[in-house]
């Protein structure tokens, strides 16, 4: 009898549940969340069934309970796993978490349904975007878009992943169609923009950042790939004025003040490039990037210690990050410590086997690992004279890169004296291959005399250095400077000629007679040279 009065019951309760389910959907369609929350509840306490699991849900999200609306639609999609509506409610309800993981699992079974539409093949992409899975998301945009070829959202995300895949010429055509389909997207032309400047066409990047700003004018990333192409292009002063536009808007920026630095970096400004990088690191003293330009403006005005510390910090923060090692080798190789540099700089190709800069470093420090075993050991003279190979350069600092493209520093930096140098003794004629070392010698005491202040013992060990290796343009451009010093602006300008003619690219030469001209008298002289250095700057 007592089961018998049970079984009755269970009707009535079914039908309680039902009762709650439909009062709870139409405080729903009023909006009455909190009421409907209640009554839904109630529902399912009586009976659990997924749609009341999935409304509940619907409220709970109203209310700003993402976390129990998952659950709730858990539990619908857990009694009835081929309801297509709690799964494209459990997948919004993901991204707004930031599930992406729990997105891409959600759609995937949409589409094993049959459930397709351009919106949500856009977003799942939008959620293997967020995951570094760029070429998934250009595979699920493309599907989009065959399903919808006016959705410019479509465009826009396809474009996005081809540009962070490097694609940068598919994706400038995916932005171009956006603009087709939406003319005043400024985001579109600010992409293009970034895409064009990418593959070096930066007169075309200038174009779109123009329409960007004429559309936004305070738009800050429009003002830095602005800036950056035109610094690239050698309009320093305009790219200088977008970069202190940006900063206006954003001060808190640590990348303004670097894109910034570098400008001033390619101008020969190294003490504005180093007060906008102190200025970066202070913003972000967790960022290696700005500890590593740091570094180069203390290595370009010759505070090779400091720069080196810089350095160290940089690995310490990102010790995978191959530049970081690559510039420490650097900063060694400027303090003639050869030894530590070629271990730096092997780490660095061991990071990354491809990096051709660390590759040429470490070519130059081998060779002068080489050259210091030469002169610990006795010359050996033979009497044969032939004419020496070209001298290579020093390394430069390890600069940074801007926004848009690579800005190079202009002025090489050379190694800081340890100890006063005694003169290297004038060797006898001999073969060309003892001269070259002999030369290197007497250039390496001749520069360490010129930062000692000794410019006459200095143009002594220079033109020692200059009778074996006649051809030898550091030599010729250091005695220069030595000349310049010694205010003999007659006999400076003939050496910085010289080894122009030999190297016409030598910017280092050029920045040197650029102040020997204007100490002469010949601004226009010094003007061209200052010239000819940012036409270098902007071919390298």
């Amino acid at each position: 009898m007592l089961l018998a009065c049970a079984t009755l019951a269970m009707p009535g309760d079914t039908r309680k549940a039902q009762r709650e389910y439909e009062r709870g959907i139409h405080l729903e369609q009023a909006g009455h969340w909190q009421e409907a929350y209640d009554a839904f509840s109630a529902s399912l306490n009586d009976e659990p069934t997924a749609p009341a699991y999935l409304h509940r849900a619907k409220t709970e999200l109203a209310l700003e309970l993402p976390a129990k609306a998952v659950d709730d639609l858990t539990e619908s999609i857990r009694l009835d796993p081929r309801d297509p509506e709690a799964l494209r409610w459990r997948s919004e309800t993901y991204s707004k978490l930031g599930n992406d993981r729990g997105v891409i699992a959600d759609l995937t079974s949409l589409f094993e349904l049959g459930v397709e539409t351009s919106a949500l093949r856009s977003q799942r992409a939008a959620a293997h975007a967020h995951l570094g899975q760029h070429q998934l998301a250009v595979d699920d945009y493309a599907k989009a878009i065959r399903l919808r070829l006016d959705d410019p959202a479509a465009w826009m995300g396809r474009g996005t992943a081809y540009s962070a895949l490097g694609n940068y010429r598919d994706a400038i055509d995916d932005f171009t169609q956006v603009a087709l389909l939406k003319p005043n997207d400024a985001k579109a032309y600010l992409e293009r923009g970034f895409a064009f400047g990418q593959l070096g066409e930066f007169p075309r990047a200038v174009e779109d950042c123009d329409r960007v700003l004429r559309m936004e004018p305070k738009n800050g990333r429009a003002l830095m790939l602005r800036g950056a192409a035109y610094a690239r292009l050698g309009f320093y002063e305009k790219s200088v004025a977008d970069f202190d536009l940006a900063i206006a808007i954003n001060p808190g920026e640590a990348s303004l003040y670097l894109g910034r630095s570098s400008v001033y970096a390619a101008a020969g400004e190294n003490q504005k490039a180093l007060a906008d990088r102190i200025e970066a690191v202070k913003l972000r003293p967790d960022s290696a990037e700005a500890l590593l330009a740091r570094g180069g403006s203390y290595h370009a005005l010759g505070m090779h210690e400091q720069g080196l510390a810089d350095r160290t910090a940089a690995i310490r923060l990102k010790p995978e990050l191959p530049e970081a090692w690559c510039a420490r080798g650097s900063a060694y190789f400027l303090l003639g410590k050869y030894r530590e540099a070629a271990d730096d700089l092997n780490h660095a190709l061991r990071l990354k086997p491809d990096y051709q800069e660390a590759r040429n470093v470490l070519a130059k420090t081998q060779e002068a690992i080489a050259r210091a075993e030469v002169m610990e050991a006795p010359p050996v003279m033979a009497a044969v004279s032939a004419k020496p190979a070209p001298e290579r350069e020093a390394a430069k600092p390890v600069e940074t890169k801007p926004a848009i493209a690579k800005v190079a520093a202009l002025k090489p930096v050379e190694p800081k004296p340890a100890e006063p140098v005694a003169k290297v003794p004038k060797p006898a004629p001999i073969d060309s291959k003892t001269a070259e070392k002999f030369a290197a010698q007497h250039n390496q005491a001749g520069r360490e005399l010129l930062k000692q202040g000794k410019y006459r013992e200095a143009v002594e060990e220079l033109s020692a250095a200059l009778e074996q290796k006649p051809d030898f343009t550091l030599a010729l451009n250091a005695r220069g400077f030595a000349y310049y010093l010694l205010k003999d602006p007659k006999k400076a300008l003939a050496d910085f000629d010289e080894a122009i003619r030999l190297n016409p690219k030598y910017l280092n030469a050029y920045q040197n007679r650029a102040k020997a001209r204007k100490a002469a008298g010949d601004a226009a002289g010094g003007a061209a040279d200052e010239q000819k250095i940012r036409e270098i700057a902007k071919g390298s």
